[in-house]
């Protein structure tokens, strides 16, 4: 029963970052926006618009979509009108899609040079394909434009109003849960690391793809953190900001810890050096240290690394020296980690 229940649910990393609580925000959002779509005669004739809306702007972090959903709407509204403004003159043909495509991403990028939003791009094809009449039965670039933006405005808007009563359930813990979901990600890690070290140098494995997946992780910790810590409109309580401080600090010292695992993979691979279980000794009593840190607990109760175990750094040359040197750090990171716990 165990086993059937751990392939049906979710991974212990999914549940760290609230993806159960993102699903029941989902659901009641994706069905207050049916509910009001089809309340309103214009937004109706588009429910398509405003679910998408709804859940191209539902977050599982936090409350930042107001800005996000803003300029999704400018860049739609303005997409809406350059696109719309050469069917006027042009018709529907080719030329039309593809000069209306290439300015609508102009136009997108403009606003936000890092990325186009897919709403921008399904605005330029509903311009060409969902074109609305008039009374008369006559094709209307007006009609078109406000179906649109009314229908996208009404699924960005549920989508801020749950983003931010959500947002009351897990602000709370979500530092606490960030934390814990990074270091199962580098526990992995380490334990990769011990082994690359033990074994011979002729046995390679892709750590440059491992650690460059773990570095985005703590990077998508880092920026989550900011941005709720930075939430104008959450009620944090100062012991709640001191603990979010504290967060940010916990998450500096777990990215110290990955690029010393990450450096002594490089430096192995580079010099071709081998060690054997003893010669690593410390590290392995540092991982299993650090695996039973608990981040979801208040306490400080943690495994604590033996001190007998002290690395004695050894001149058998730069490469091995430098990965003793990575051990040291991956301590004194360790170190902090207790501390600011």
């Amino acid at each position: 029963m165990e086993r059937f229940l751990k392939i049906v649910g979710l991974k212990k990393e999914a549940i760290l970052l609230d993806s159960k609580l993102y699903i029941v925000k989902s659901m009641l959002a994706i069905g207050t926006a049916f509910i009001l779509g089809r309340t309103f005669d214009v937004t109706r004739l588009d429910m398509i618009s405003v679910l998408l809306g709804v859940m191209y702007n539902l977050e599982a972090t936090n409350t930042s979509t107001v800005k996000s959903g803003f300029n999704q709407l400018i860049a739609s509204f303005l997409g809406a009108l350059t696109t719309g403004t050469l069917v006027f003159f042009f018709g529907v043909n080719a030329f039309t899609v593809m000069l209306g495509m290439g300015l609508t991403l102009f136009i997108a990028l403009k606003i936000d040079y890092r990325g186009v939003h897919p709403v921008a791009i399904f605005t330029s094809i509903y311009m060409t394909q969902y074109i609305q009449l008039d009374a008369l039965g006559d094709p209307s670039i007006f009609l078109t434009i406000r179906l649109r933006i009314l229908a996208l405005g009404l699924g960005v808007l549920i989508a801020i109003v749950f983003n931010y009563g959500f947002s009351f359930f897990y602000y709370k813990r979500i530092g606490q849960k960030r934390l814990a979901y990074l270091q199962l990600k580098i526990d992995e890690s380490l334990e990769l690391t011990y082994s690359y070290l033990t074994t011979d140098h002729h046995n390679h494995f892709d750590y440059e793809n491992l650690f460059s997946v773990l570095f985005a992780d703590i990077e998508m910790v880092r920026s989550n953190v900011t941005i709720l810590k930075g939430e104008r409109f959450i009620p944090f309580k100062n012991i709640e900001k001191n603990n979010m401080t504290i967060v940010e600090d916990n998450v500096r010292s777990l990215k110290v810890i990955s690029h010393m695992a990450y450096d002594s993979c490089y430096v192995k691979d580079y010099f071709g050096l081998e060690f054997s279980q003893a010669e690593v000794k410390p590290l392995k009593s540092f991982i299993t240290a650090f695996s039973n840190i608990d981040f979801l607990q208040d306490s400080s109760q943690s495994s604590s690394i033996d001190e007998n175990e002290i690395i004695e750094f050894k001149t058998e040359g730069v490469g091995r020296q430098r990965i003793y040197n990575n051990m040291d750090l991956m301590n004194k990171e360790y170190i902090k980690i207790m501390v600011h716990r």
